[in-house]
């Protein structure tokens, strides 16, 4: 037999018997049934879903179904976006009677602007769950003017003044962030930064003992705000790439606000790119210094969550300008191939190794590429699965989420 046909033998032998193990971990998920999971997350406070693209409708769907399951069966009550802390969780307060999609809109960023994430606040089961957010960037100016009204009626007129002039200069320059950042810019982003800082002492000295716990709620969530605000201009002072190093660290300080402060003693459930739950930094993190969300957990809280990572095999997404592209990931050394040939189904797959399999080479165990986007569409990223996830949630095809367009209507 010549060379290159036995390696071909060895190769083919190699798959199958990872794709039988694949079988054998694997849970098919039916409907809305997830619980595949239970063993797995009993113990857990915190559920961190991922996705390796932000614009595949599935994933929303499905993230949308296994809440309502986790809080169900399991107490989960909070859902933590990677969005605006201050926007996401306000939402409820001053938005409560407004319409679901217009509540998305002006709430979450426009990654969530679609018909799959409405359930999360149209279904009766949903009217009991908590949405918040943990990033530290804003979405839009809507709850400004609603936190801004509260403060004129609820605090004295220096903290309304204060707070409603740096406010509107802060969604200005927001808005030009976008596009450059110059010298000019600069300059006015540490003036909002100081006229912030007296804002903070005015809040402080609003604190009152006999105020009631509403009023007392609400100030603490507005003061966690206002330091966001802070913390969005220093991260653009210090350029792109500090931001990304920035960004992941500040949102696990708001999770960790929101989970020992405003919802203490809460189980929460994090809705993320596969990027910020992953417990271990990729090579390219580590040369960035970039952190995760995940990694923090990781090293804080290594036994208070489940970290899963959702994947697709075959279909189209969208990129973040909503152009529609195909998934590619035909090639051998793509994980999503192998779970390609090993199901036909919607699979949940623990990544937890037994006594017994740590004496066998299991298809975890090797290096793989799996599809994730970034700004320029979809790339492979190579990693060891378990060790930045302890499950995958793998779609065998899926197709982009049906976005709505700001005027409140549905895109075709």
């Amino acid at each position: 037999m010549q060379g290159g046909s036995f390696m071909y033998l060895v190769r083919k032998k190699t798959r199958n018997r990872w794709i039988k193990q694949v079988h054998e971990k694997s849970s098919t998920v039916i409907g809305k049934d997830y619980s595949c999971i239970d063993p797995h997350i009993k113990d857990k406070r915190i559920i961190l879903l991922g996705e390796s693209s932000h614009g595949i409708g599935n994933y929303s769907s499905a993230k949308i179904d296994m809440i309502h399951y986790l809080h169900e069966n399991h107490g989960f009550n909070v859902v933590v976006f990677e969005s605006g802390l201050l926007e996401a969780t306000m939402c409820n307060i001053f938005l409560r009677d407004t319409p679901a999609m217009e509540k998305i809109q002006n709430c979450l960023l426009d990654i969530f602007h679609n018909e799959e994430t409405k359930p999360l606040f149209t279904e009766a089961w949903a009217q009991n769950v908590q949405v918040s957010g943990m990033d530290v960037q804003p979405t839009y100016p809507l709850i400004s003017e609603h936190m801004l009204e509260w403060a004129r009626m609820h605090t004295d007129s220096d903290l309304y003044e204060s707070l409603k002039k740096v406010e509107m200069l802060y969604f200005e320059l927001d808005k030009e962030i976008m596009f450059k950042i110059t010298k000019q810019l600069k300059a006015r982003m540490k003036m909002a930064i100081e006229e912030y800082q007296k804002v903070i002492l005015l809040l402080n000295s609003n604190r009152k003992e006999h105020m009631n716990h509403n009023d007392s709620r609400m100030l603490e969530l507005i003061h966690q705000g206002i330091l966001n605000r802070v913390q969005w201009l220093e991260v653009n002072l210090k350029g792109f790439l500090s931001s990304g190093v920035l960004r992941g660290r500040l949102m696990y300080e708001n999770l960790e606000w929101l989970m020992n402060h405003y919802y203490e003693g809460e189980k929460v459930i994090v809705w993320a790119h596969n990027f910020h739950i992953r417990k271990s930094q990729t090579l390219f993190s580590k040369l960035l210094g970039i952190k995760s969300v995940g990694y923090w957990l990781q090293q804080n809280r290594p036994n208070d969550f489940y970290s899963i990572g959702l994947y697709a095999g075959s279909g189209t997404y969208a990129t973040q300008l909503r152009v529609e592209l195909a998934i590619n990931v035909e090639k051998k050394n793509h994980l999503e191939s192998l779970l390609n040939e090993a199901t036909n189904e919607h699979v949940f797959l623990p990544l937890d190794r037994s006594d017994q399999e740590r004496k066998y080479r299991m298809w975890f165990n090797r290096k793989w590429w799996l599809l994730e986007s970034g700004m320029m569409g979809m790339a492979p990223k190579v990693i060891y699965p378990q060790d930045h996830y302890d499950a995958l949630l793998f779609f065998k095809d899926v197709h982009p989420p049906h976005y709505f367009t700001r005027d409140g209507n549905e895109e075709e």
